[in-house]
């Protein structure tokens, strides 16, 4: 049975190759990011809008009642913000688009889903969420919070018949993993995206791909640890 499908960042990255192979599937999609996205098929209809646009809201709150209701709804806007001390102008907007946004889409689709009885959320986190990272501090930060809200939320809402996910993914190809020098093991695009649409038949609670990073970052983590012990 085909599935309408809620994609939030979806003009590029993983978002758009989600999109482009649930189409192929025969799945609805509807799409919201701040760019137009190549995308051109029937079961497709997108709306060009920032996350941290106040008007985002009432954006949700139409296309849940004009368009939907929706099956699903996967989020994988996500944005990093380099900084050089003491200018942190762009750190409280990562926050807002990888975090904050992400918050409230949940608010607006869980209010649909539950009095039905079904949906299924899934957010895109990383394998960063459990390191110190000085460089980018918010990225981190902000995916910690992502991972930590979507399984205690994934815990509190299957009771209400509501399937959360939190997919943490090590390098993926997209233009964010360009700005880092070092990408061990990096996954294309298309294959993220395989991983994520079996998620949605899966409704695991939480995946870390690929599982050989996930231990690699998890030993960086005890390092880190033990420094920050002795400093």
């Amino acid at each position: 049975m085909a599935r309408r499908v809620l994609i939030i960042g979806n003009s590029d990255g993983i978002g758009l190759a989600i999109t482009k192979s649930l189409l192929g599937r025969g799945d609805e999609v509807v799409g919201v990011s701040r760019s137009p996205a190549p995308v051109s098929a029937n079961e497709f209809h997108h709306e060009v809008m920032d996350v941290t646009d106040p008007a985002y809201p009432a954006l949700l709150e139409r296309l849940v009642s004009d368009v939907g209701p929706f099956d699903a709804c996967i989020y994988c806007a996500g944005i990093a913000s380099p900084f050089t001390v003491p200018d942190l102008s762009g750190e409280a907007k990562v926050f807002d688009v990888n975090l904050t946004a992400m918050v409230r889409t949940l608010e607006h689709l869980t209010a649909s889903w539950v009095p039905r009885g079904k949906g299924h959320f899934i957010g895109l986190s990383s394998l960063a969420d459990i390191l110190v990272n000085p460089d980018h501090p918010s990225y981190s930060a902000s995916k910690a919070g992502v991972s930590r809200y979507l399984t205690s939320m994934a815990l509190r809402l299957r009771h209400e018949g509501v399937a959360v996910t939190n997919v943490r993914f090590g390098f993926v190809d997209t233009k964010m993993a360009k700005a880092v020098l070092r990408r061990p093991l990096m996954m294309s695009a298309e294959s993220a995206a395989l991983r994520v649409i079996c998620c949605l038949d899966t409704r695991p609670v939480q995946i870390s791909v690929p599982r050989t990073v996930a231990l690699f970052v998890g030993l960086a983590r005890v390092v880190q640890t033990i420094k920050i012990w002795k400093t």
